[in-house]
């Protein structure tokens, strides 16, 4: 009789299992060679990880409605690609040209049921309204174009990924394609949201793994060598720990930042910032599209939808001052209807400590210390400060206006700022009062300033530069603007009353509101005031004042930055938090420079200083002070029906600890892991010690020990006897040979010979062993499991089984008749 095991060993080598020689259950069906996949279906699930973790983290950052076509599109682009990488009928060119316009037409086709109910019209004008304002250094926020090339691009990115795995057998680059686009929206989501990095990582390296042992086998085969069946289980079993290893590693490393290096990154003429900044202008974002964010400052401020602030600590600030002072990041002076912009600017280098001429006259210092704890997002590396800057203690660039109004933003030189970089900023903070103020005639009635002399600042005149530049309006503004603000002010005999009178009207008809959605097609401002239901946030407030005070010749601009925040009575500093980002109006005053006005609804009024308040040398006071005269607790310029809301008296180096310690979120993740690895083991082991329970104690402890082989690849066949199983197992761990002899022995008696005999194990006290033999072995079964987890080949055809109501009649707990 021919040996069991070696006719096994035989009918593997001889056949081929793919292709069933060519007869059996398979043999009827064609199609079934067309959904092989040469490299493994498992290096396709890994692809699909990869992408997908990447597609979830642009559907988590939000940035526009309907982001969950992706998930269709994806789907599409990776099985063209997969197909298109195997066909060898067409060429490579056509094959894209091919896949390009199908991505166009699909992409089209979604955006325009998403946004106008499958009007392809509609979408067309909309398209052809954009690329006129791309063209025209315009700025855009129709969402529907946005969509159209997230999904263009998620389509395209499957499509590209797959061809790169499968047609240029270049992995590593569809993970950085991936990569590239995951990291710049994990940039833009809270940090649990890491979780997909972690899930992008781990495929990535186990796709990797996973092909370079592909491609050696291949390699083998073709040099005739001969390699174990299950090596490539071996292998991505230690790939899977030591990727798993590596990430934990490498979140537990302490992170270093190096402001040189940085700064090459951000640096503004870099071409990748550049490129930015025109997709920024060209596609920003209207409706509920931004994504949770703690502020975000770029050279252009768009009057769009809800900008989505959390509450984050961005800053930290110690100063000398009351606290009241916001912090001013840069200014804009181009209104375009859709927003601002800022127009050419001069340059200049400054060294730490380096002291700027201030504009106005009758100053007082101020100086703050800005500790930065979770960085803004910014197109430069902004650094803010209370108004009128005057120096820094890190090297700056200065950037003002050629109008000769001041400066308009500083920079740091050595690229952004890292979490906890410290700086202090000294600036000179006008001390007008309101009489000062009311003092100044408007432009229209101020005298001009004298041609071709260089005279220091006067209330009496007004430079024409500064006046072309900061009462710029477009062309096309709608005259209703114009006949409100006169309206307004018609009776406020000066240019700081008819201001105020502009910032009470806002503050008194409209109600601030982050629910916005403005029609890309119409005017801001003209929305804000008159089509919006009297609602916005301060983006419109700041817009809407500065627009209106132009309109009858008051120089205005708008600012952004930050508001003061909260005031830490424990660490007696103030806490900024995302929130707390701001845009407000800022009106030019002749001989005093730009003074800050307050126009959104939700936000209290900057107090004026009193007369003479800064001129002893007891000027400034702990608290901050209002126009009568009466100080506030601690400062704090509360704000009035703030829709975010403040969080005072929270414990700040908790919080901040809690916010930037992002390995807590890794133990988190971990922590949950291991909780769910316990349970599961808890759960086996009670199945465990509960199965066969109800047979004798011989046949209990053989089944375990066939269903435990079984698991590890060493099946037990139909044609098979106990003792030439026994054999199988004893060549696969020749170690256990003896206990597996004497195991299967007892077995065969207990079950065959006779009970009354003294061969039956009971009559010879051979059952007592039993125990103390599974005892020993039960622990390197185990062992063998986990270093050759072939039960994970059989889950999805036990998965088949279940699914078609396979039930096989049961002849006895052991019978050699059936597989365990």
């Amino acid at each position: 009789m021919h040996d069991a095991g070696l006719e096994r060993l035989t009918k593997l080598i001889s056949t081929d299992p793919s292709s069933d020689g060519g007869k059996g259950l398979h043999s009827h069906k064609p199609f079934s060679v067309h959904l092989k996949l040469e490299e493994g279906w498992f290096s396709l699930f890994l692809v699909a990880v990869v992408i997908y973790s990447t597609i979830w983290s642009v559907q988590a950052a939000g940035w526009v409605e309907h982001l969950n076509a992706l998930t269709l599109t994806t789907v599409i682009g990776l099985v063209i690609g997969v197909i298109a990488s195997k066909q060898q009928r067409f060429s490579s060119w056509s094959i894209h040209l091919a896949v390009l316009v199908l991505g166009c037409l699909l992409a089209y086709w979604q955006t325009a049921g998403a946004f106008y109910h499958g009007n392809i019209l509609l979408l067309f004008a909309g398209l052809r309204h954009w690329v006129l304002l791309a063209l025209g250094n315009g700025t855009s926020n129709d969402d529907s174009i946005f969509l159209l090339l997230i999904l263009l691009l998620g389509y395209l990115l499957a499509y590209v990924s797959a061809w790169l795995v499968y047609h240029t057998r270049t992995p590593w680059l569809m993970i950085v394609c991936n990569a590239v686009v995951l990291l710049i929206n994990l940039n833009n989501l809270d940090t649990a949201y890491i979780l997909y990095l972690l899930i992008f990582l781990l495929a990535a390296l186990l796709l990797l793994l996973r092909f370079n042992l592909f491609e050696s086998f291949k390699r083998w085969h073709k040099q005739g060598l001969r390699y174990a069946d299950d090596i490539g289980w071996d292998f991505m079993q230690a790939g899977i720990f030591a990727t798993i290893g590596l990430l934990v590693l490498s979140w537990l490393l302490p992170a270093y930042n190096n402001p040189a290096l940085s700064g090459i990154w951000t640096t503004s003429s870099n071409p990748w910032v550049q490129a930015e900044n025109t997709w920024n202008r060209i596609i920003a974002l209207n409706g509920n599209g931004t994504p949770s964010n703690h502020g975000n400052f770029r050279n252009t401020l768009v009057l769009g939808g809800n900008p989505n602030l959390n509450q984050d600590i961005v800053f930290t600030v110690k100063t000398t001052g009351d606290g009241s002072q916001y912090l001013e990041f840069l200014s804009y002076d181009t209104y375009t209807t859709q927003g601002w912009s800022s127009s050419p600017l001069d340059k200049s280098n400054v060294d730490a400590h380096q002291i700027q001429a201030p504009l106005g006259t009758d100053t007082h210092t101020e100086k703050q210390t800005i500790t930065v704890v979770n960085p803004p997002g910014e197109q430069d590396p902004y650094l803010g400060a209370a108004s009128e800057t005057t120096s820094m203690s890190v090297p700056a660039t200065v950037f003002s206006s050629t109008s000769g109004a001041g400066a308009v933003a500083w920079e740091a030189k050595n690229g952004a700022l890292p979490a906890k970089t410290m700086y202090t900023a000294t600036s000179e903070v006008s001390s007008a009062d309101v009489q000062a103020l009311h003092s100044i005639p408007m432009s229209t009635s101020a005298p001009a300033y004298p041609q071709g002399i260089d005279a220091p600042s006067s209330p009496v005149y007004y430079d024409q530069n500064v006046l072309k530049a900061y009462l710029q309006l477009p062309g096309n503004l709608d005259p209703r603007i114009h006949a409100l603000a006169q309206h307004i002010t018609a009776k406020a005999p000066t240019m700081y009353d008819k201001a105020l009178a502009l910032e009470t009207y806002l503050r008194s008809h409209y109600t601030y509101s982050v629910d916005i959605h403005r029609p890309a097609d119409q005017d801001g401002v003209a929305w804000f005031l008159f089509n919006s239901g009297n609602r916005g946030f301060c983006n419109y407030f700041a817009s809407a004042m500065a627009v209106m005070a132009r309109s009858v010749g008051i120089p205005a601009r708008v600012a952004a930055g930050y508001t003061h925040g909260t005031y830490d009575a424990k660490s007696q500093q103030w806490v900024i938090r995302g929130s707390d980002a701001h845009a407000w109006t800022q009106i030019y005053f002749a001989g005093y420079g730009w003074i800050n006005f307050e126009p959104s609804q939700s936000f209290d009024t900057f107090t004026r200083p009193l007369p003479n308040q800064f001129s002893s040398s007891t000027g400034n006071t702990p608290g901050g002070i209002t126009a009568s005269g009466t100080p506030t607790a601690n400062g704090v310029r509360k704000h009035i029906g703030d829709p975010v809301g403040n969080m005072q008296g929270h414990n700040v180096s908790t919080v901040v600890d809690a916010q930037t310690n992002i390995q807590q979120i890794v133990r988190f993740v971990l922590a949950g892991l291991v909780a769910c690895v316990l349970v599961a083991l808890l759960l086996f082991m009670l199945w465990w010690r509960r199965l066969f329970r109800r047979y004798d104690l011989a046949s209990s402890v053989f089944g375990r020990l066939c269903l435990l082989a079984s698991w590890a690849g060493v099946q037990i066949q139909p044609s098979q006897t106990p003792y030439e199983y026994v054999q199988a197992l004893k060549a696969s761990d020749p170690s256990e040979g003896e206990v597996l002899e004497r195991l299967g022995n007892i077995y065969v008696r207990y079950r065959w010979a006779d009970p009354e005999s003294k061969e039956h194990p009971r009559q010879s006290g051979e059952m007592q062993e039993l125990t103390g033999m599974w005892r020993s072995l039960q622990p390197r079964l185990f062992l063998n499991v986990v270093k050759h987890p072939h039960f994970l080949r059989m889950l999805p055809l036990q998965a088949k089984r279940a699914l078609g109501g396979v039930r096989r009649k049961k002849r006895g707990p052991f019978s050699m008749e059936e597989e365990i």
